[in-house]
């Protein structure tokens, strides 16, 4: 029942076709990482209302987007740390742990979400991505168009904040990237990028290694 509901709302909101395309990969990702995160959350009640418009509702990223970012990780970069920003209920989690990274943290602001994680599997950590220190050991960040302009502008302030006190490597995984452009701005390179069906997009930005102006 959950992927018949999973198949209306992507064929009602997007397409038929890409509604067949993502939930036979859902069905076969669920599988594969011994996982259930299918299911939305408009995230009501947990942020003030003011800010709500700036927040997209929770939604996991689409298995095939999730892995195609994935596979651009270098062996060397899984050996760093891992952070998915608005990790819901531990999806990409899941998948880096099974791509083999030595540390996967994710943080989110709803505790409903997190509470499905199983405990002890992940650092987890339920805060505001603009309040979060990003330790100095992370060396890949994962996101899936967690929130608009506004808030993605103060998230990468604290990516740079990061940056500033140990200047190293740094690759972003962003998943229908919306807000691509503040990342080239703040000095990111784009090194790849997909489009599939028309609706399913992903970028690569990897930082330069120059601390820029403030954007």
């Amino acid at each position: 029942m959950k992927y018949l509901i999973h198949f209306l709302y992507v064929a009602w909101y997007w397409d038929v076709n890409l509604a067949f395309f993502i939930v036979k990969r859902e069905i076969a990702g669920e599988r594969k990482y011994r996982i259930n995160t299918i299911g939305t959350d408009n995230l009501e009640g947990l942020i003030p209302v003011e800010e709500r418009a700036h927040v997209t509702m929770y939604e996991p990223v689409n298995y095939f987007s999730a892995e195609w970012l994935m596979d651009k990780v270098t062996e060397a970069e899984k050996q760093t740390g891992f952070l998915d920003v608005g990790c819901g209920k531990g999806r990409v989690l899941a998948i880096a742990e099974a791509y083999g990274f030595r540390s996967v943290t994710g943080i989110d602001i709803s505790p409903k979400l997190l509470a499905t994680i199983p405990p002890g599997r992940f650092i987890i950590h339920c805060i505001d991505a603009r309040k979060y220190d990003i330790p100095d050991h992370t060396g890949v960040i994962f996101l899936f168009n967690p929130f608009d302009e506004k808030l993605m502008k103060d998230f990468i302030g604290k990516v740079k904040e990061s940056l500033e006190r140990k200047n190293r490597p740094l690759k972003v995984l962003y998943a229908n990237p919306r807000c691509r452009q503040l990342w080239l701005d703040a000095g990111f390179e784009e090194t790849d990028f997909f489009t599939k069906m028309k609706y399913l997009q992903g970028s690569v930005l990897e930082w330069s290694g120059k601390i820029k102006a403030e954007i």
